[in-house]
């Protein structure tokens, strides 16, 4: 008897089922259909609905102040504070940075608020129900880059007309700061360069690595080919071998004494009066031979009030 009313059960389930839930019927070999879910943004909240007020953190101003100054009362500023403790210190918060304010319709008090430490790295502070804290990151595109440019009045100029970022005019300065003089660039000098740009949301925020380039004048040609030896020396190279970066002589002469040096507030030997001393005098014997630390060019030479005979060099 208990036989057959298991059997009557199995048989009654087989025939209610697909009646009951009619989204459960499949064909063979069929695959189950596939459900949709909202992905949160990469902030973990939805914005699009708040109202948003652009802030940053005001000199000396606490964590704390912050968040009652944006709306939030003292208690829960102090608890949320309190909620931060390993995700974010709120101590390493820093003056000028920018902050977003979430806020609903005529709400006073803030749903959420986003502390940007940088281009790239994001807090997010949840300030309304119940408190929270996480960090996120905007995500970054890297890319392979080329830049062809002729000078025709700068090199800031015209790698800017040529759409160049800022970052590339740097690095590419700072890459032949031995082997170009910058000040002396002439019309029809050619910059070449291979390099790998960062990018978030459309905005460059970084040259990483310029792997390759070439200046052109005339008939001088000086490529630069980047190769890591990985002991944190000179990464950037000529065909030859020859490093692009050349040392400067750690003094312009054979010294007996440093016999004043750098200072900001410096006694004076003969008046006495406190005064800076932007440089470093060095003693040595009458006759020392004095020489210029490295590769420039000579500004001036000659007599000059307070400095004697002195020789004025710029170097790249």
């Amino acid at each position: 008897m208990a036989k057959k009313i298991i059997e009557y059960l199995f048989v009654l389930c087989v025939f209610i089922l697909p009646v009951a839930f009619p989204g459960c019927r499949m064909k063979s070999g069929e695959e189950p259909p596939e459900t949709t879910q909202a992905v949160l943004p990469a902030e973990g909240f939805w914005s699009d609905s708040l109202n948003v007020i652009q802030e940053s953190v005001k000199e000396g101003e606490t964590f704390t102040s912050l968040m009652t100054r944006l709306g939030m009362d003292h208690e829960s500023a102090f608890l949320l504070a309190q909620a931060c403790d390993s995700v974010f210190d709120v101590r390493k918060m820093r003056a000028g940075n920018a902050i977003k304010a979430y806020y609903e319709d005529s709400e006073k008090t803030p749903q959420y608020v986003v502390y940007e430490h940088d281009k790239i790295h994001r807090t997010v502070f949840r300030t309304a129900d119940s408190l929270a804290v996480w960090n996120y990151s905007r995500p970054v595109e890297t890319t392979l880059e080329y830049s062809d440019v002729t000078i025709h009045s700068s090199l800031w100029n015209d790698m800017a007309a040529a759409g160049a970022p800022a970052f590339l005019i740097v690095s590419l300065s700072e890459i032949y700061a031995w082997s170009v003089d910058f000040f002396a660039l002439q019309p029809g000098d050619r910059f070449k360069i291979l390099y790998q740009q960062k990018s978030c949301e459309g905005e460059i925020i970084a040259v990483d690595t310029i792997y390759y380039a070439e200046f052109i004048s005339g008939d001088t040609l000086i490529p630069a080919i980047m190769y890591d030896q990985g002991d944190g020396g000179n990464i950037y190279w000529k065909q030859d071998g020859e490093s692009l970066r050349k040392a400067f002589l750690k003094a312009p002469l054979k010294f007996t004494r440093i016999s004043s040096g750098f200072s900001y507030h410096r006694k004076h030997p003969v008046t006495g009066k406190v005064r800076a001393h932007t440089a470093v005098d060095y003693a040595a014997p009458t006759g020392t031979p004095v020489m210029t630390i490295g590769d420039g060019t000579v500004l001036s030479a000659g007599w000059t009030n307070g400095g004697g005979r002195t020789v004025r060099i710029r170097h790249n």
